[in-house]
């Protein structure tokens, strides 16, 4: 008999969602330079007549309290919701520094972010998943992946003895550390991992594949087919990074019909809200670039369908426009789905010569959302592949992907370098997250302010 899920997927039609977990806890603390750490109780008082008094920290738990088998369950669920707290705001960071989100607040810091001028010491490096007016990049992805990392070490020490699904919980966090290193060297210029050096995106996406081998043996041997599917579909997108597509393209051929894994959100908790619709609907902080909605008009396309409210941001000049697919606090987020398995088939058909085969690929996904056909005449690895650009610009908007493809494909920035930028000055060149002074300044096997 296969294992169930560990964590409670449940099905709605053919997507695959995750049942909501507490996203973290206060037992568990992540440092910001992406080391794991637990406090021990202290703390010394000093007072009038009392020369030393020890107190107990309630907020926190020795790591000793925590980490025990029967809590592995808990353990892989919160580490899970740091991930899904980590996604939900790296796809705002990465929409508004790229093409698919614009600043609409009055405000300098977010301007930095939508002109592509960041500086070393900004938000996008030190914010948390409770900020909800400048979306994080470097520590939710950090705390992500660390807490997913130790969350395997552990289970690796216990035995199946201990904890009856110890396969499906090393699958299932081992897939989230993956995921988590993917965006961090998707997004990132360079990032550092427990300490360690400045690392490439090269090496950051050779780390996460390591995740995903050990998520694919280890949700095999436990029965686990969804846990599968999403390793597969992480690895597959590690490999095309790594520009190795023949590989990616055998996994994403593992896919099935309908895959897709989505992260739930909830109305009331901060950390489990739909950001873009925080963002784009109940503050008004951002907008639906305008590329985008002039794509949206120029071709009724429901993947990129975006709703304007009427009214202007706080900087007077934006427009807030909405995209329908996060028009609630709590609308589903796409991790992975099978539409990407397809796309990464598809490029690595055009690579090996089967321009045809791509193009099936392309009309498949067009005749789905009501697309005109795709018919180049003749067709060329050049358009065929420009056409897969452009149809991951639109399946994939607003789902954390944008960003690596711009640098992945060497896009162009949108507006060019130099242009006017409405709140003043003009775009900056930049096409990821520097490393941040906080990794610099505490990492001693970094160091340096970088700017």
């Amino acid at each position: 008999m296969k294992a169930a899920a560990p964590w409670g997927y449940r099905r709605r039609d053919t997507r695959v969602q995750a049942a909501p977990v507490p996203r973290g806890g206060r037992w568990m603390r992540a440092v910001l330079w992406t080391q794991v750490v637990f406090a021990a109780p202290v703390a010394m008082l000093a007072c009038k007549g009392i020369t030393s008094l020890q107190q107990s920290n309630p907020d926190q738990l020795a790591a000793s309290a925590v980490y025990l088998p029967g809590n592995a369950q808990l353990i892989v669920n919160s580490s899970r919701g740091d991930f899904e707290c980590a996604y939900n705001e790296y796809i705002v960071s990465s929409g508004t520094f790229m093409d698919e989100l614009a600043a609409a607040i009055s405000n300098t810091i977010n301007f930095d972010l939508d002109r592509r001028t960041l500086t070393s010491g900004e938000n996008y490096g030190t914010s948390t998943c409770t900020d909800q007016q400048y979306a994080a990049v470097y520590t939710p992805l950090s705390v992500a992946r660390a807490t997913n990392d130790t969350a395997v070490g552990h289970l690796e020490r216990w035995t199946d003895a201990q904890v009856p699904n110890r396969s499906a919980l090393i699958g299932v966090a081992s897939t989230y550390a993956g995921y988590s290193l993917v965006l961090l060297g998707e997004g990132m210029c360079t990032a550092a991992i427990n300490l360690g050096p400045e690392l490439t995106d090269a090496q950051i996406f050779a780390q996460a594949k390591s995740r995903f081998d050990t998520a694919v043996a280890a949700a095999t041997r436990a029965g686990d087919t969804t846990t599968l599917r999403l390793a597969l579909l992480g690895r597959a997108r590690t490999e095309l990074d790594l520009g190795n597509s023949s590989a990616a393209a055998l996994d994403a051929g593992r896919i099935p019909p309908g895959f897709e894994v989505d992260i739930q959100h909830d109305p009331t908790q901060t950390r489990r809200q739909n950001l873009v619709f925080i963002q784009t609907q109940l503050n008004q902080y951002a907008s639906v670039d305008t590329s985008i909605q002039n794509l949206f008009a120029a071709t009724n396309d429901p993947r990129i369908a975006v709703t304007s409210t009427g009214q202007l941001g706080s900087d007077g000049h934006t427009m807030i426009v909405f995209p329908n697919k996060d028009a609630t606090v709590t609308a589903p987020q796409a991790v992975a789905k099978y539409s990407e398995a397809q796309l990464i088939i598809a490029e690595n058909d055009v690579n090996t010569g089967d321009l045809n085969g791509a193009i099936a690929i392309i009309n498949t996904l067009q005749a789905a959302n009501g697309q005109p056909a795709f018919n180049p005449a003749p067709a060329t690895k050049a358009n065929v592949m420009a056409e897969i650009v452009d149809q991951r610009r639109r399946e994939f908007f607003l789902e954390g992907h944008r960003l690596g493809d711009i640098r992945r494909y060497g896009l162009p920035l949108a507006p060019a370098t130099g242009a006017p930028y409405v709140n003043g000055g003009v775009y900056g060149n930049e096409s990821c997250f520097p490393l941040p002074d906080v990794e610099r300044i505490n990492n001693p096997n970094v160091g340096g302010k970088s700017r």
